[in-house]
């Protein structure tokens, strides 16, 4: 039962970091929003997903920027505005830390795979 109610936390958690994916969110709002303390909010991460909350947090970010680069709607400073980033710096260096390229190495590559 334990492990079901962590499945349905889960979801919920997951559910409301995609809500909130163009806000820029602290452990600390998390968990005050979805009423758990922070170790047991990490822990049920670290245990499902392998990860903290904030690191899946940015996971998130970056598919939801690959996801608008894919698109071509927005520049790049536009993306990393829409999904909260302080900067399109601290944007670019995030997208890289996930995917190992830049927005506009990513885009030329979905743009090479596509022709």
């Amino acid at each position: 039962m334990l492990h079901r109610n962590h499945d349905i936390f889960l979801s919920q958690v997951i559910q409301y970091l995609n809500q909130h994916i163009s806000e820029h969110l602290t452990v600390a709002q998390i968990c005050k929003d979805n009423m758990i303390g922070r170790s047991h909010l990490q822990n049920i991460f670290h245990k499902k997903k392998g990860c903290g909350v904030m690191e899946y947090f940015s996971w998130l970010k970056i598919e939801a920027a690959k996801k608008l680069i894919r698109e071509n709607r927005y520049n790049y400073s536009q993306i990393a505005n829409l999904l909260g980033y302080s900067s399109y710096q601290y944007f670019s260096l995030q997208f890289k830390n996930y995917t190992r390229m830049t927005p506009s190495q990513y885009h030329r590559s979905i743009k090479s795979f596509s022709e």
